[in-house]
């Protein structure tokens, strides 16, 4: 087990050795103990990463171009939302097939990083993550060397938290930030959480982890899994048993996040903003939300944006989901070249992306549905197939005990009614 240390030289957390991922075949998991504990325990995550023998061939060969040849390895660290962790390989795999090592974090409670007897997802403080987040960094760094570059990508909430990263820790080694649906504001707009802000602290009074009386629709989950008429065989990630509610002190640190976020940030780094085109928030269903946002308000989302830092880049993708790398294949396409090229010329500062690897990766990208690497009827487990309701989620439950093509503006100057589906 490794250490990383803090600045006077004590042990801050232990990590465990690179292993098996029990949910992505080709990739491993590593479960990083801190030494800060809350009322249900240690404060554990867990990071994923590509088994390095799994790469392909031309994955191996970019890497080596990128990172060896050409003296620039790039690298991405990856935050997901609420109700969330990682599994969407067809973005992991899109970065890799491109040279890019691609790191991502189950935060504390989270996906890999809940324990039973934990309460999924709660914490009273987004600041308590960063500690998180700075070890990932430092692991990729070790890994890849004192000359990558790293651009951090949220999403979400996540898309929130490392808002505040970046802008309290100004982490070393990392040269941008891209932000896929940010939860940078409320869905009643700034006022409507003014406004609400005395009645989630009234609930707090009562208890932190009183559940919030939300409405769950449901639409979300909908636009999503292929067996609800959505695009995607990812259901089988979804944790059985674990449900995700909206708690008093949960949604009074986001309030105090997205507080802190509207009266500005100042992260020193280019940041990318990436949103649908619209929003549809609306009680009844309609096909159309299979081609929007249905968790924020997406001009909420860009008027915060804004003020993030003083290099912002706000992108429209139409017809885009609230995670729009899992949108309709055209909108995800285009979200991929943005965000490629945005990034080589921002974070990496390499022209190096001959068009015909763009090109390659981009049809890739555009035709996942989220069983790639899958045995066929599998579920990714020795002996378990698809019709295994529980999924490879239970095995981990058990174990852990081009730019023009979007409307844009440069500035130089997650939901909690929807528990049903990762945001």
């Amino acid at each position: 087990m490794d250490e990383l240390h803090d600045s006077d030289g004590d042990p801050r957390v232990f990590l465990s050795r690179w292993g098996k991922d029990l949910w992505l075949p080709g990739y491993q998991q590593l479960t990083a103990y801190f030494m800060e504990t809350d009322d249900e325990g240690q404060i554990i995550a867990t990071f994923v990463r590509k088994n390095p023998d799994s790469l392909t061939a031309a994955q191996r060969w970019r890497r080596w171009v990128r990172g060896t040849l050409r003296r620039k390895p790039a690298a991405i660290l990856y935050v997901h939302g609420w109700n969330d962790h990682f599994y969407r390989i067809h973005a992991s795999e899109f970065w890799e097939s491109l040279g890019v090592r691609f790191y991502a974090v189950d935060l504390a409670k989270f996906g890999r990083s809940y324990r039973p007897g934990q309460t999924p997802g709660y914490t009273e403080d987004l600041h308590g993550y960063f500690p998180q987040l700075d070890a990932l960094r430092d692991t990729i760094v070790k890994e890849c060397g004192d000359d990558v570059r790293i651009l951090v990508i949220g999403h979400s909430m996540g898309g929130l938290i490392t808002s505040l990263w970046m802008h309290h820790r100004r982490p070393h080694h990392v040269a941008a930030l891209m932000l896929n649906s940010p939860w940078l504001e409320l869905q009643l707009t700034r006022f409507g959480r003014l406004l609400t802000t005395p009645v989630v602290r009234g609930f707090r009074m009562v208890g932190g982890k009183t559940v919030m009386p939300l409405n769950d629709p449901g639409f979300y989950g909908r636009t999503l899994y292929r067996s609800q008429g959505g695009l995607w065989d990812y259901e089988r990630y979804q944790e059985p048993g674990v449900r995700y509610v909206a708690r008093a002190g949960w949604l009074n640190a986001i309030y105090n996040a997205q507080d802190e976020v509207a009266h500005g940030l100042d992260i020193q780094v280019p940041v990318l903003v990436c949103t649908s085109d619209k929003s549809m928030l609306q009680t009844r269903w309609d096909p159309g939300m299979a081609k929007a946002d249905t968790v924020l308000d997406v001009q909420s989302v860009r008027a915060a944006a804004v003020g993030l830092g003083k290099v912002v880049t706000l992108v429209q993708i139409p017809d885009a989901l609230h995670d729009i790398s899992m949108s309709c294949p055209e909108a995800r396409r285009l979200y991929f070249r943005i965000a490629a090229r945005w990034a080589m010329r921002w974070a990496w500062d390499d022209s190096w992306l001959p068009e015909r690897v763009l090109d390659k990766a981009l049809d890739a990208v555009a035709a996942s549905h989220g069983d790639e690497g899958w045995p066929e009827g599998g579920d990714g487990r020795d002996g378990a197939g698809a019709g295994d309701g529980a999924g490879a989620a239970g095995e981990v439950a058990e174990a852990n005990a081009d730019v023009g093509e979007a409307a844009i503006l440069h500035n130089d100057g997650d939901n909690p009614q929807d528990a049903s589906a990762p945001r």
